[in-house]
């Protein structure tokens, strides 16, 4: 049966077009957006979600809660909504935790809602934001994933891994591994070429050697100015996954400190709408005129 009532916690780019998939298949989206920024109350009214005036009235008036979050406010989020259901006396909540987390931070979240009864499913998300509903999937976890099929009338792509808590996890952070690691050896590949005035050619030659691949990658490097951060907090996450599991990660630190290069240039401005603006080159121009990878003395 399909959900009537939806939480997203939080509105940000994914949370903005998860919510407006929701409403426009006639699901009331709720959130809770005390503490935020103007630009994410915006956001949330945009894309058609209804605010309450407490996660208590949340949690009592959903039948699914959705968290989308920065890797680390992801158990931060967990708490608040544990708090919250014992608060409202609820304790059938079905909550879904989307997030790009360690597995071990799954299993942390699941303990940390265990004590209010809510019902726990690892997820996470597959592709972008833009594409929820036309080709982004849900990936689900544990020995409730099999509810969150309900998503799919309202649009949603789902597949379910498996009945533990931890496989979708360790899903997602493998998979990000691949993407933030392209975005990342590009950037630094392509101010390079920038800096040796070989841009344009260089270009030309991997789309004549990798056809279609710069044009994959292109507008998550787009997207870097405003998201670097969360996606170096990714990094952290596969990095603590491979330690966790006595294997030793090389190339994901490596790709995390670039991140974390961009992410400090402070150079993204969050959109009231999700939508996000530039292309490759604009952005390899900012990240240029910035000094991003320029030594210092």
């Amino acid at each position: 049966m399909a959900f009537q009532r939806v939480g997203i916690l939080s509105i940000g780019e994914m949370g903005y077009h998860w919510a407006r998939l929701l409403a426009s298949h006639g699901v009331e989206v709720l959130t809770y957006t005390k503490g935020r920024s103007e630009v994410t109350c915006k956001r949330a009214e945009n894309a058609g979600a209804r605010s309450v005036p407490s996660m208590a009235r949340l949690v009592s008036q959903s039948d699914l809660v959705v968290s989308v979050v920065v890797p680390s406010g992801a158990k931060r989020v967990a708490a608040k909504v544990a708090k919250a259901l014992v608060k409202a006396g609820r304790k059938d909540l079905l909550f879904l935790d989307a997030n790009a987390t360690s597995p071990m931070t799954a299993r942390e979240i699941e303990r940390l809602l265990s004590p209010a009864s809510a019902h726990f499913v690892d997820g996470c998300i597959i592709g972008s934001a833009a594409k929820v509903g036309k080709g982004t999937v849900v990936y689900a976890s544990g020995p409730q994933a099999a509810r969150i099929r309900a998503l799919e009338e309202s649009g949603f792509s789902i597949r379910v891994l498996g009945p533990e808590i931890g496989q979708a996890s360790a899903f997602k952070i493998v998979y990000a591994g691949l993407t933030k690691g392209l975005q990342g050896l590009f950037v630094e590949l392509l101010i390079g070429a920038r800096k040796f005035g070989l841009l344009d050619e260089i270009l030309k030659q991997y789309e004549e050697s990798f056809p279609g691949l710069v044009g994959k990658v292109a507008s998550s490097i787009a997207a870097l100015p405003v998201h670097a951060g969360r996606r170096a907090e990714e990094m952290d996450e596969l990095n603590r996954t491979f330690h966790h599991h006595g294997l030793e990660a090389i190339m994901a630190p490596a790709t995390q400190k670039v991140l974390k290069s961009i992410a400090s240039l402070d150079a993204g401005t969050a959109s009231e709408t999700g939508e996000r603006t530039g292309n490759l080159l604009e952005t390899l121009e900012l990240f240029f005129h910035r000094g991003l990878l320029q030594k210092k003395d």
